[in-house]
């Protein structure tokens, strides 16, 4: 935990600097449309917050598949067990107490 923590404190200081170097304006077309005029270092973060969201947004599809089987295999287990019968029930002897039974 720890260390993600420090991680996680080395990319916001990261990032804070190389915001502060990038501040010239750049603007990003789009065939020949502008689509964003603006600081270079907001751009360039903007891109990969973008791109992560790509990444990730297809797998999400697969999560929603795997958390319908887990919920699915979730009941069928409980059916399971409440079909089956009851296991034995012991005795109520106290604890460290032997049970006694009769010689033949």
């Amino acid at each position: 935990m720890r260390g993600a923590i420090l991680a996680a404190l080395l990319v916001l200081l990261a990032a804070t600097v190389f915001a502060i170097s990038n501040t010239d304006t750049v603007r990003v077309m789009f065939w020949q449309w502008p689509v964003y005029t603006g600081p270079l270092a907001v751009a360039i973060v903007g891109a990969g917050v973008i791109g992560a969201l790509l990444a990730y947004l297809p797998s999400l599809v697969r999560h929603a598949h795997l958390h319908r089987r887990v919920r699915d295999l979730e009941r069928r287990l409980a059916a399971h067990e409440a079909a089956a019968p009851a296991p034995p029930v012991a005795p109520d002897t106290p604890p460290g107490v032997e049970e006694t039974r009769p010689l033949a």
